[in-house]
C-alpha cells in the first residue's frame, strides 16, 4: 500500500495523525539541534561537524537538562499532529479526484499533490510551526518561558501578522520538500509490493534524506525568517537582523558565514529527517491498513 492507494480522505488524516504524533517524540532531539544550528548567526568551519554534534549535545544535557530535547513538545506534538493530519488528508483528496478522472498515476502527480497538501498544511499551521522554532532555539535563561509567553509577545508586539513571520521563505522551501517527498516514497512503493510495512521504513528513510539534501538551503533560510527580531540570549548566537526578503537574507548568510552557513546543523537535519520520514510513513501504512481491517471507515474502491 502507499499513500495514494488509501481508501479515503478521512483514512488518511486519521492515519496521517496519528503518524505525526508517534513521529514528534521520536524526532524531537534531533529537530531541536537542527534548529540550535540553524540559527546560530556566526561562521562555522565546514568540518569536524560530528565533533560540534556532540559538543552541543554535552552542553545541552549540562546547561539546560534533559527535558530540553523535548522543549516546545506541546507546541511540535500540535503542529505534527495536525500538520499530518491535514497534508495526509489533502493528499489523499487530490490522489482519489485524479484516479477518478485518470484512473493512473505518475511521478508527477504524486510530487504535486504532495506539494499541494505540503502547502495546504503549512500555511493552517504557521503559527505553531513558529511558536516551535522559537522554544526550541532560545537557550537558557529563557525569553519566552511558555507558549502562552510567546504568543502574547508577538501578538503585543507585531499583532497576528507576527504570527505568519517567515511565511513565504517556509511556503518556498516546502513545496519542493514535500513533492520530492510524496514523490519519491510512492515511486519506490509502486516498485515495492512485498512486505509492505518494512519496504516503508527504507522507502520512507530514502525520500526523507534525498528531498531535505535537496532543499536545506531554503530550509535554513526559512529558520533565519522566523527568529528575526526575535529576543534570546546572546550566548545561543547574534540576534538574527530583520531582512527586507528572503533573498537578501540568504545573500547576508553567504556574505558573513560562507556557502557552508546555509548548511548549518546538516547532519542532525538529515539524520531527523530520514527518521521521521521513515517513522510517518511506517506508522501511516500501519495505522491505515487496520482501519481498514477493523473497517473504522469505509472502503474507496480504486482502479489502478
Amino acid at each position: 500500500m502507499t499513500p495514494s492507494s488509501t481508501s479515503s480522505v478521512w483514512e488518511g488524516a486519521i492515519a496521517g495523525a496519528v503518524a505525526g504524533g508517534a513521529t514528534r517524540m521520536l524526532a524531537a532531539p534531533l529537530d531541536l539541534l537542527k534548529i540550535r544550528f540553524q540559527v546560530h548567526k556566526s561562521p562555522t568551519p565546514s568540518h569536524g561537524m560530528g565533533r560540534r554534534l556532540i559538543r552541543a549535545i554535552m552542553h545541552i544535557y549540562r546547561e539546560e537538562g534533559v527535558r530540553t530535547f523535548w522543549r516546545g513538545n506541546v507546541a511540535a506534538t500540535g503542529l505534527w499532529v495536525s500538520y499530518s493530519a491535514i497534508q495526509f488528508g489533502c493528499y489523499q483528496a487530490l490522489q482519489n479526484s485524479i484516479v477518478h478522472h485518470d484512473h493512473s498515476l505518475s511521478w508527477i502527480w504524486y510530487s504535486g499533490s504532495g506539494a499541494v497538501a505540503g502547502v495546504l498544511a503549512t500555511v493552517v499551521t504557521y503559527p505553531l510551526d513558529l511558536c516551535r522554532t522559537v522554544l526550541a532555539s532560545q537557550g537558557v535563561p529563557k525569553a519566552f518561558p511558555t507558549m502562552r509567553h510567546f504568543a502574547s509577545h508577538m501578538y503585543a508586539t507585531q499583532g497576528v501578522r507576527g504570527f505568519f513571520q517567515g511565511l513565504s521563505p517556509t511556503v518556498l522551501q516546502i513545496a519542493p520538500y514535500m513533492g520530492l517527498s510524496f514523490g519519491i516514497y510512492s515511486t519506490l512503493a509502486d516498485l515495492s509490493t512485498n512486505h509492505p510495512i518494512l519496504q516503508a521504513v527504507g522507502n520512507g528513510a530514502i525520500a526523507g534524506f534525498v528531498s531535505k539534501l535537496l532543499v536545506y538551503p531554503l530550509d535554513t533560510v526559512k529558520k533565519r525568517m522566523q527568529m528575526q527580531g526575535i529576543p534570546r540570549h546572546e550566548v545561543y548566537g547574534a540576534a538574527i537582523p530583520r531582512y527586507a526578503s528572503s533573498w537578501r537574507c540568504a545573500l547576508d548568510i553567504l556574505r558573513h558565514e560562507g556557502l557552508h552557513g546555509l548548511y548549518k546543523g546538516t547532519v542532525p537535519s538529515l539524520i531527523k529527517s530520514g527518521v521521521t520520514h521513515s517513522c510517518t510513513f511506517t506508522v501511516y501504512e500501519a495505522t491505515a491498513t487496520a482501519l481498514r481491517s477493523v473497517g473504522v471507515v469505509p472502503m474507496v474502491h480504486r482502479e489502478a
